[in-house]
């Protein structure tokens, strides 16, 4: 038994000395365990305590990355919306040109022009469209998802 002391002789096992001597050095033994005892629990202590403050710091990161993924996803949406609207506008415009160009009150040059504006802010359209896409990614990746390697495999 750890922390305590046996008598020697079988005839003195249950003598007075025997259980006083048992009872000293297992109290001492126990007396000097409690400091290492406490010492293991302060470490575990703040082992749990140091966990705990990784957790609380991976779990803010991951609110962060899926505040700043949806906010992406939000601009960009906008932007589309804002560039569609602009569309709409410079078709007006195109036809107006087109149709004044047919009449002879505009040259030609100001009918591609309005050409060139549409195609660039279409391009423009595009563009943050292919972001917006690639911002739904990044939240579906923010909120725990990911790519399948189970697909990769079956077609390779």
């Amino acid at each position: 038994m750890v922390g305590s002391a046996t008598a020697l002789d079988g005839g003195n096992l249950f003598s007075n000395n025997s259980s006083q001597a048992s009872a000293v050095l297992g109290l001492r033994w126990r007396l000097f365990d409690f400091g290492r005892i406490e010492a293991q629990i302060a470490q575990a202590q703040e082992r749990e305590a140091e966990l705990l403050a990784a957790y609380r710091l991976v779990s803010l990161r991951a609110t962060a990355d899926v505040e700043d993924a949806f906010t992406e996803l939000l601009q960009f949406e906008q932007q589309v919306l804002a560039l569609q609207q602009g569309e709409t506008a410079l078709e007006h415009a195109r036809s107006a040109a087109a149709a004044a160009y047919q009449q002879g009150v505009v040259s030609q040059i100001e009918v591609l022009q309005s050409d060139e504006k549409w195609l660039q802010l279409s391009d423009a359209r595009l563009q943050a469209q292919i972001a917006a896409v690639r911002a739904s990614i990044q939240v579906f990746k923010a909120l725990g998802g990911g790519w399948s390697n189970s697909a990769d495999a079956a077609a390779g």
